[in-house]
């Protein structure tokens, strides 16, 4: 999630494709399958091969309203492509791979006939299967489905009255990058630095809190207690930290943690722990989590940032999961084999039929959307979507650029991958349609002001077009 994660991209890449591979069957989902019909089930390809630049067209053999399209290919060959409605040569629908599971969504349209155009591809491809729905609403109800955002406090001092409109669209904010525990259960406010000037801790909280309390006071905000720094010479590490204060100091931490829910009159509380290691560790951030849990008052929410990787022996499980409220999913910062983070069959599709095949309460997930860039060689550096949003179509996600890693070494242009406006809708339609509670957006100031290039927006948009309204 943060620009620290230099040992989690390393964990993502050996811990994410063996948890995946568990579960996934490259199968459309039980909720969807099951109440909508497939209509492309009695049509036909007229071939299924081809090459770059090629075609496919597939008939329905009678008219069809759809407003979703499932694509699978035998190997993960291509990487553009786009599709047209009958004899039209303006497609309405773009993006790049396909994989062994490609959620193509859009707008109602009405064909017979669909010609599936590749653009680019690493070889030879071959369109294996295809489903189309029409999918009227989703299961969910309109207020049901969160649309979730961190706000970093420092950041807060540059939302600008441009973002108003992104703000208004989320139903609740989770404030962090401001709120440390100690080892000894204490919770410290850390000054922050924004325009030139240093705000003390209560400040500069008080200050993001008023802000999007002013611009949206319909919706929720939580506070995100990090304890990844060491403000007074403890000489702990992230994980022993932890450990000292939620288990030796846990009545202590509780305690302080229903002060400020009570002092700032927030909606919860989120721990964003990455990451414990040892069992040890595990034992007593779960228990800590099931003893907070019942220490807040009726009404009040616990949630924390996981990775699909931590369901596992001597981790999460199933039961562990039940005592929150919501789990953030951080399905990010995992890259395919192309170097790409954060795709739609690796961070949409996979990671959702891994917690589903584990029996989590999908309810419960926000699903994990970067609103910034890795570069393909996996160099630490996060480019912001809104200061290349101009530059990317609706159907495009990468970009080539030159950057600068986190340690100063400056790199020659190059691909980083981004999470454009389509692949953001169709994350958000598969979300809603396969029954997941809500997206969490990482974060708020990396998207585009211009609300035509929102991703914020777009995330809007393709929740009031799935939910019943």
């Amino acid at each position: 999630m943060k620009k620290f994660l230099v040992l989690i991209i390393i964990l993502t890449a050996v811990f994410v494709p063996m948890f995946a591979m568990s579960g996934c069957s490259d199968k459309t989902p039980d909720i969807i399958a099951d109440n909508y019909e497939n209509v492309a089930k009695d049509g036909s390809f007229d071939k299924t091969k081809g090459n770059a630049g090629e075609s496919v067209v597939f008939d329905f053999s009678k008219e069809v309203t759809i407003n979703t399209i499932v694509l699978k290919e035998k190997d993960n060959a291509v990487t553009s492509f786009r599709l047209y409605a009958d004899d039209s040569d303006t497609p309405f629908y773009g993006n790049d791979f396909i994989s062994g599971y490609r959620y193509c969504s859009f707008e109602t349209i009405t064909l017979q006939k669909l010609r599936i155009e590749v653009l680019t591809s690493d070889k030879a491809w071959e369109i294996e299967e295809i489903e189309a729905y029409l999918i009227e609403s989703s299961l969910n109800s309109s207020d049901e489905f969160r649309i979730m955002s961190y706000i970093t406090i420092d950041s807060s001092f540059y939302l600008d009255e441009g973002f108003d409109e992104n703000l208004k669209a989320i139903t609740q904010f989770n404030l962090i990058g401001n709120i440390y525990l100690d080892k000894d259960g204490n919770i410290v406010f850390k000054e922050i630095t924004a325009d030139g000037k240093t705000y003390e801790g209560k400040e500069a909280f008080k200050f993001a809190l008023d802000k999007i309390r002013a611009v949206n006071p319909s919706a929720k905000v939580v506070a995100t207690i990090l304890g990844n720094q060491d403000f007074y010479g403890d000489n702990l590490d992230t994980e022993e930290r932890h450990s000292e204060a939620m288990d030796k100091h846990s009545d202590k931490l509780i305690s302080n943690i229903l002060g400020i829910i009570e002092e700032y009159d927030l909606d919860g509380v989120s721990f964003d722990y990455e990451y414990p290691h040892k069992y040890k560790s595990y034992k007593i951030y779960k228990a800590f989590l099931k003893e907070l849990k019942s220490s807040l008052p009726e009404g009040k929410l616990l949630t924390a940032a996981i990775s699909s990787w931590q369901l596992g022996i001597g981790m999460f499980s199933k039961k562990d999961l039940q005592v929150l409220d919501q789990i953030e999913v951080m399905a990010y910062d995992s890259f395919d084999e192309r170097g790409n983070h954060s795709t739609f069959y690796k961070s949409a599709y996979e990671v959702l039929d891994g917690f589903r095949s584990k029996g989590v309460d999908m309810k419960k997930i926000n699903l994990g959307i970067p609103y910034y860039s890795r570069p393909v060689d996996g160099a630490t550096f996060w480019g912001n979507y809104g200061d290349v949003a101009d530059k990317l179509s609706p159907w495009e996600n990468s970009y080539v650029q030159e950057y600068t890693d986190l340690d100063g070494k400056k790199y020659p242009p190059l691909s980083n991958y981004y999470n454009g406006r389509q692949l953001v809708y169709d994350k958000t339609a598969y979300a809603v349609d396969s029954g997941v509670g809500g997206e969490m957006i990482w974060h708020m100031a990396c998207d585009s002001k211009d609300k035509d290039l929102s991703l914020t927006l777009t995330i809007a948009k393709a929740v009031s077009l799935r939910v019943k309204g």
